[in-house]
């Protein structure tokens, strides 16, 4: 497809690529920098405002039930019902939806490296964690493509599934930004602002996502499910001791940044699937 050759022409081996290429609504391409860090993973998610909790004896059925309050409930809005097959609208205006959702994607992961960018400037520099910590995240379970060509070789269903995982795992942490965290000293102005962006532009992603890929929605929850992907790191984001709640932020912002970055590759890819890019 005409849409990979630009995209195999970024020299990486490993994505995300150090300038993925992204569409403007002219159809142009622009560059746009992309971090070539190393960043390793913590525990961590939760769907749509509750926090999931997991232990060998009734996690599994909790998490369940949690799952389905939630696909019931969708925080007290109505479940959306499927928009017709994507191959059934009409090209131009299948290629804006695309456009604008890759747009959504790309402030998404802007305002998550704005955040870890800023906490890293006022906290993080020259601090042992940011050397030699490891850095551990909720998502890590999930086993996602790490190469570029697998990547490319991931059909619709699963870069759709990949999609609404990395949002669904990412919405509570973002909340709670904006909610239990935000008078905590380490939660700046600037990361404020942009963890409240980030947390309306994730809804709406993830509607167009469910309006359009809503076969992939359980599957989606399944996978967090069998994973056991799960947040808990809220007692060390607000602990005393300034050291731990350093640490958990900066391990955050590390994620949070990564995930972002890899799903944005995730939606280029999917819109390439369905678009000429």
């Amino acid at each position: 497809m005409a849409s990979w050759l630009s995209l195999r022409s970024i020299p990486c081996s490993i994505f995300p690529p150090s300038h993925p290429i992204r569409l403007t609504p002219d159809s142009q391409q622009e560059s746009s920098p992309w971090d070539h860090s190393t960043i390793p993973m913590a525990p961590a998610p939760s769907f749509r405002g509750h926090q999931w909790t997991y232990n060998s004896v009734r996690g599994s059925c909790l998490l369940l039930l949690l799952v389905m309050s939630n696909l019931l409930l969708c925080q007290g809005k109505p479940f959306l019902c499927c928009s017709p097959n994507v191959f059934d609208i009409p090209r131009e205006s299948l290629t804006d939806l695309f456009l604008n959702a890759m747009n959504l994607s790309y402030s998404i992961y802007n305002h998550s490296r704005i955040m870890f960018n800023e906490f890293e400037e006022k906290y993080a520099k020259g601090e042992l964690y940011n050397i030699n910590a490891t850095i551990s995240c909720h998502t890590d379970s999930l086993n996602t493509p790490k190469e570029r060509e697998e990547a490319e070789e991931t059909d619709i269903e699963d870069l759709s599934k990949w999609i609404l995982i990395f949002l669904y795992s990412w919405s509570r942490p973002l909340n709670l930004l904006v909610t239990d965290l935000q008078s905590i000293k380490e939660v700046s102005e600037t990361i404020l602002s942009s963890a409240k962006e980030n947390v309306k532009k994730v809804e709406e992603l993830q509607e167009f996502m469910e309006r359009h890929f809503c076969q992939m929605i359980i599957p989606a929850m399944r996978k967090m499910l069998k994973a056991h992907v799960y947040w808990s790191e809220l007692p060390s984001l607000m602990s005393s001791d300034e050291d731990v709640r350093q640490s958990a932020f900066y391990n955050l912002f590390q994620c949070l940044n990564r995930d972002f970055l890899i799903m944005d590759l995730y939606n280029i890819f999917l819109a390439c699937l369905h678009i000429e890019c």
